[in-house]
């Protein structure tokens, strides 16, 4: 499918107006546009644009977060251990944890925050008291991470609606995105756009468990890190 194809079958989609999900939940809007698309995956080649394309659908209305990535290796200045131990707290199955999402001058209690390094192009996670550095991440290793996974990606945005239980989209917006940038991301951390979600626990042997420290987004704010943007809808 080239570009004027795929312009083409989005305006056919848009013209229908509100369609019925064709899923239940959460999946429902992505399912839904594929069928119509005729796809049978989240991705579509398109030699236009020299390649495959990730699609992703977002409600208008949406306030979900979602992970672009998680980074760990090397980030760690100090022993993980040692971070749950002094700033982690009790969770619900009273183990000592950490599980909380930092965003660019936001506090929380457990006195850690975001400070950006502009002219080294260094994001780091540190004491607020003390200013320790307790983590360090490259952007422009964040951004190569990111561009192996989302380097190009049509966003088709969609209004949605309720009628007798069940919900209908309006496939009515949508953009190609190319080319994210460090630029872009740095001043998407500037405008807490990007949060940092921890996500660690003790285990009762003292081994530290922990799911991967994720970069956090708000789904329809994805737009905001790339440096081409192309309106197709």
């Amino acid at each position: 499918m080239n570009l004027n194809e795929l312009r083409k079958k989005l305006q056919e989609i848009k013209k229908r107006g509100f369609i019925e999900s064709l899923r239940s939940g959460s999946t429902g809007i992505g399912y839904t546009l594929e069928k119509l698309l005729d796809l049978n995956e989240n991705n579509l080649p398109i030699p236009d644009l020299g390649g495959r394309v990730e699609i992703k659908t977002i409600r208008k209305d949406s306030q979900s977060l979602i992970t672009l990535f998680t980074f760990n290796r090397g980030a760690w200045q100090i022993s993980q251990s040692e971070i749950i131990k002094t700033y982690g707290y009790k969770d619900e199955k009273e183990r000592l944890a950490l599980k909380n999402t930092l965003f660019y001058k936001k506090e929380i209690p457990q006195n850690i925050m975001i400070e950006l390094d502009e002219v080294n192009n260094l994001i780091q996670l540190v004491d607020k008291q003390t200013k320790k550095v307790l983590a360090i991440w490259d952007i422009y290793n964040i951004v190569g991470k990111f561009m192996s996974k989302l380097g190009r990606l049509l966003v088709i945005f969609a209004d949605r609606k309720y009628q007798n239980d069940k919900e209908f989209f309006y496939y009515n917006e949508g953009y190609i995105l190319s080319n994210p940038s460090s630029r872009k991301f740095i001043k998407a951390f500037k405008d807490s756009l990007i949060g940092i979600d921890l996500r660690m626990h003790l285990k009762e042997n003292g081994s530290v468990r922990n799911r991967g420290t994720g970069f956090r987004i708000k789904e329809k704010d994805l737009i905001e890190l790339y440096e081409n943007i192309v309106a197709i809808l």
